[in-house]
This record gives structure tokens, sequence and C-alpha cells, in this order.
């Protein structure tokens, strides 16, 4: 898997414009990050594995649909997978947290 950096202070919602179209599709980036970044819990329903492993697909695969998403939230697509990695790689539900706090 290929590594992708955000800088540290950067702030995927401040590389954007506020406009309600561009807040909309960060709103599709932002519940696919929190599908991506749910620990596995033993006995979870198959509907949390199920949105976890589509997300990952979704951030990670070559994907004309996250591209476009990307494209209309006003955010670069090597960002956006930055801090997907980021926060996959994070250690801990409150370090994911505290990475979400930090677009708004």
């Amino acid at each position: 898997m290929v590594k992708f950096k955000v800088s540290a202070g950067e702030n995927l919602y401040d590389l954007s414009e506020k406009n309600p179209y561009k807040t909309l599709y960060l709103s599709v980036i932002l519940q696919a990050l929190v599908d991506l970044s749910k620990p596995v819990r033993e006995g979870e329903v198959s509907e949390v594995t199920d949105n976890r492993e589509e997300a990952h697909s979704w951030f990670f695969t070559s994907c004309e649909d996250f591209e476009n998403i990307c494209f209309y939230a006003g955010l670069p697509p090597e960002k956006v997978r930055g801090f997907a990695y980021e926060a996959i790689e994070s250690k801990g539900e409150e370090d994911v947290k505290r990475k979400f706090s930090k677009w708004f």
C-alpha cells in the first residue's frame, strides 16, 4: 500500500471553499472516513463490516466516483487519501476523533 501524508496541522476543510454544495460532498467524504475508521468489534453486525470494507475500497483503489466527489468537494484526492490513511493508522478511537475534529 502506498503511504500518503497530510502535513502537520493541515485541515481538509480549510483546503476547500465554503458553500453548501461543497459541504454536501465533504459530508460524503466524512461519512466514508467514519465508516473506514470504525474499530473492528467482535460480534459486530455485518453492515458495519461491509461499510468499512466498501469505504476502504473507495479510498484506496482507483475509483472515478472518489475522484469526482473530491473534485466537487474542492479537495485534492491525494490529500483525502492521505487523511484517510492517517485515520486508519491511528492508535485508537480518540486519535481518530482528534483527527476528525481538525476538519471543522
